[in-house]
């Protein structure tokens, strides 16, 4: 068989169709200690093959085809530390074939004259000692029981810097992506609130915990989003109701008893892996109603469509409460779970996307007499919300138009009438974005962005709202939604999340962050330094370029030259090492 290899940079993202350069055989990378770096391996034959990860025997049901077993080693880098995925693909919105999931098979079948991408990543520890590491990628080949022969070999080069980066739960950045919980139950066939849901579960915080998330999700009464609309959907019918982590019964004397115990069971959960910064809750404002379809309100009496489902023990049925007043009690009650474990201050009461000024005014009234202790979050895409709630909202989080639009009045509130600045996209604007038609730069562009603002971190409601088959169809409701729009993770069939080379190269862009931060803390003139990163990345003269409305292309408003990033990455850890001490 002819063989085709080559090598492609981290945020190379393989088009089935578009031609592949398999001309570079060489990579310099460069990176910090306890860091990581990572690259991609290209093959491609002239007939059907199956490619190898690992060291275990591979025969393959289609009969005698060529076996390629790929191995890499760095020299001073502990062979532990390596890890090879095959790169999956999945259909867009066009309908065209494009690399996203990093697959935890060892052995991937290769169709002929198809690319298979590999990913390569390599962590680096914070003993190792800094200066060059040279790698090997070896390449060899058998059919059946013949034995193996070394038929390819490329090579690599790490520069460590001398400067140690800190851990996951150490990062300054503020990371808010939602945790659709109910959603990851029914992908992974458990039970709700399940000690099987909670090991699941597990697996997912563990991949946030990696990316530094800092808040945790907690959704307080029956599905707050409406299910997204799923249900208007008809081409592909997707759940995507989200329930109440609350348990409430109402006793033979009328009372109403509330079972937190979910709610405390995740939170010291997420706390276990260093997701300790913030608790997040939805349900109790800006509820999205759809009346057309039924989704409105229950408790006509309060301004906002809470839906608390309790069980009632006089006759053994579940109903919904229909009073004011019993809905400020739960609220209530809430707070006063919150109090007593000693998280008030962690808890943020969110508002997606509010519309209406003054019913937001009202609910966030209503909430207050009720629970005064409680502070308020919201995702905010009407940028006329930004000043009229600056003394009533703690941490605001515009999307980015609404940033565009409002710059001047973000930057004189944050520090003084705003505790937390994080900003936001979701199905808009359409770039800089992390969908599948997205360039991976895009997702390692957030970090950077982030830091040029001076904003504290970034939402996104996306892990894990995925569509019901999402490794077979993950494009739903496009246009209006992209393909990626709802998930950085896809479930695996190990009980996991499988990761993306979205995920990865959005932390990338995270770590980016974290070494401005670190250049802050130590160097003397990082604002001139900071200068040369900003004109070497961003285009753009006017944060307003940014907006949709400007008609600016990406190629206008920011590099998507993978060398830009790696040179200003090495730039910051050279400045870094200057200053360390």
């Amino acid at each position: 068989m002819q063989l085709e290899c080559g090598l492609a940079e981290e945020s190379y993202k393989y088009i089935a169709g578009k031609l592949v350069d398999f001309t570079r055989k060489k990579f310099d990378l460069v990176s910090g200690r306890r860091d990581w770096v990572a690259f991609q391996l290209m093959l491609k034959g002239d007939e059907e093959f199956t490619v190898s990860t690992g060291d275990n025997p591979t025969f393959s049901v289609k009969g005698p085809l060529l076996n390629i077993r790929v191995h890499v080693e760095v020299e001073g880098i502990p062979q532990s530390c390596i890890r090879l995925y095959p790169i999956g693909t999945v259909e867009d919105d066009d309908g065209i074939q494009k690399a996203d999931m990093l697959l935890k098979n060892e052995v991937v079948t290769v169709a002929k004259d198809a690319v298979q991408p590999i990913w390569v990543e390599i962590d680096i520890p914070e003993d190792v000692q800094p200066g060059n590491h040279q790698g090997t990628i070896s390449i060899f080949a058998h059919r059946m029981f013949e034995d193996e022969k070394k038929v390819a070999a490329m090579f690599f080069n790490v520069m460590v810097k001398d400067v140690v980066l800190p851990r996951p739960s150490e990062y300054r950045f503020h990371l808010d992506l939602w945790q659709h919980l109910s959603n990851i139950a029914r992908k992974h066939e458990v039970r709700l609130w399940s000690d099987e849901h909670f090991r699941v579960l597990e697996e997912y915080v563990k991949s946030l915990a990696q990316l530094g998330q800092k808040a945790i999700t907690i959704i307080a009464s029956e599905i707050p989003w409406s299910g997204q609309r799923s249900y208007r959907v008809k081409d592909y019918p997707s759940d995507m109701f989200e329930y109440s982590m609350v348990k409430v019964e109402k006793d033979l004397n009328g009372n109403f008893i509330y079972d937190f115990s979910a709610v405390k069971r995740y939170i010291e959960l997420c706390f276990k892996y260093g997701i300790d910064k913030e608790i997040e809750v939805f349900g109790l404002c800006n509820i999205w109603e759809d009346d057309e379809f039924g989704y409105g309100k229950v408790a006509t009496d309060y301004p906002d469509a809470i839906r608390v489902r309790y069980y009632d023990r006089a006759d053994s049925c579940y109903k919904y409460m229909r009073d004011a007043k019993d809905i400020s009690a739960y609220i209530k009650a809430l707070e006063s779970f919150f109090i007593e474990n000693g998280w008030i201050e962690l808890v943020r009461i969110i508002a997606d996307e509010p519309s209406d000024m003054e019913l937001y005014e009202k609910r966030l009234e209503a909430i207050k007499n009720a629970a005064p202790q409680f502070k308020f979050k919201a995702a905010i895409n009407h940028a006329e919300f930004i000043k009229r709630f600056k003394r009533q909202i703690s941490d605001y989080v515009p999307m980015l138009p609404c940033v565009c639009q409002e710059w001047d009045s973000l930057k004189e509130m944050a520090g003084k009438d705003i505790e937390r600045l994080l900003w936001y996209v979701c199905c808009w604007p359409l770039y800089p974005n992390t969908f599948i038609s997205s360039p991976l730069l895009e997702s390692r562009l957030i970090g950077l962005l982030t830091a040029y603002m001076n904003f504290d971190g970034f939402l996104r409601w996306n892990y894990t709202v995925w569509p019901e088959k999402p490794r077979e169809r993950i494009s739903f409701r496009y246009p209006e939604w992209r393909a990626g729009d709802t998930n950085f993770v896809y479930p695996g069939m190990d009980g996991a999340p499988i990761l993306t080379i979205r995920y990865k190269n959005l932390k990338r862009g995270i770590e980016d962050y974290e070494l401005i931060q670190m250049l802050k803390g130590v160097h003397p003139h990082s604002d001139e330094i900071l200068s040369k990163v900003w004109s070497r990345i961003f285009k753009f003269k006017d944060i307003a370029e940014l907006a949709p409305e400007a008609g600016k292309k990406p190629e206008e408003l920011y590099s998507l030259d993978y060398e830009d990033y790696m040179a200003v990455k090495e730039y910051l850890l050279d400045e870094i090492s200057q200053y360390k001490d």
